[in-house]
């Protein structure tokens, strides 16, 4: 069961797994917002995080590397790197989805305190 909201953000710029000059905008835009979160959140031992991710529905025909897997890899990786949660190792729920669009490309992550039930 979700316990209170840790944080909600959305991070626009060109969604990607890897960094690169067509991705820096969206790395550093995640990294900036990341860097405000209160560094209290890595003290709780369980977290839920639910990521959804409006990608160009050109670039989901053309590539093969945007798998939800990739996907997310980088954003569990820089909330470590910015002290917000200690270690993925906390997220014990992963909610991650995908949307094509012709629009602007963006993560919008949100998440929780994870209570957990019984042992």
């Amino acid at each position: 069961m979700r316990g209170n909201k840790l944080f909600e953000f959305t991070v626009i710029g060109n969604v990607n797994t890897k960094k690169n000059a067509n991705s820096m905008d969206y790395f550093d835009r995640m990294e900036t917002l990341f860097s405000t979160l209160p560094r209290s959140i890595s003290l709780c031992s369980k977290i839920s995080i639910d990521a959804k991710f409006w990608i160009s529905s050109k670039r989901l025909r053309e590539t093969r590397a945007l798998d939800l897997d990739n996907l997310i890899k980088p954003v569990l990786d820089h909330l470590t790197k910015m002290n917000v949660i200690n270690d993925d190792a906390s997220v014990f729920e992963l909610k991650i989805t995908k949307y094509p669009t012709d629009g602007e490309q963006l993560l919008h992550i949100e998440a929780w305190e994870l209570i957990a039930h019984g042992n």
